[in-house]
């Protein structure tokens, strides 16, 4: 991943969008960070639909942070979408989930669905902290990802 990665959370507790926030760019300042509240909007996102639709503003992210508990659309729903929807060349994109549930089928369904890995949210700050350095860190410097676009795939239309 040269140059810049863009990560994509979704997450609907604003304090947690700002501790990753504030960690990804005390850590790794090539980190470019785009949030969105739901899957709802996830999926918009992802789709270059609406709002998201000028991808020079939102553009395709390298890993998605992903919370599993959130209104209207769920992390779940939002990664089967993902994996079986999505453009096909955004399919791809590594996901990585970020839920305060330790639950085993949690963690099993999400695994299922296509998830590429699966973080518990710590309550202590400062592991939190350490876990969203390294993770930043990891998947900014050390790992290769999908290509984001393939030509002549057109965006999603809403269903």
């Amino acid at each position: 991943m040269p140059g810049r990665a863009i990560f994509l959370l979704v997450e609907d507790e604003p304090n947690d969008v700002l501790f990753v926030r504030m960690e990804f760019r005390s850590v790794e300042p090539r980190i470019r960070l785009v949030t969105v509240e739901d899957g709802d909007q996830a999926m918009d996102y992802i789709a270059g639909r609406g709002r998201y639709s000028d991808r020079a503003t939102h553009p395709i992210p390298d890993v998605i942070l992903l919370d599993l508990k959130m209104p209207r659309v769920s992390g779940f729903e939002f990664l089967q979408w993902l994996r079986s929807e999505a453009p096909r060349a955004q399919r791809l994109i590594p996901v990585i989930i970020m839920s305060s549930s330790p639950e085993k089928q949690d963690i099993e369904r999400a695994y299922a669905l296509g998830a590429n890995s699966y973080l518990v949210k710590p309550v202590d700050w400062n592991l939190f902290k350490d876990r969203i350095k390294v993770l930043g860190i990891y998947w900014a410097d050390h790992v290769e990802t999908p290509p984001h676009e393939e030509p002549g795939i057109p965006v999603v239309p809403r269903k």
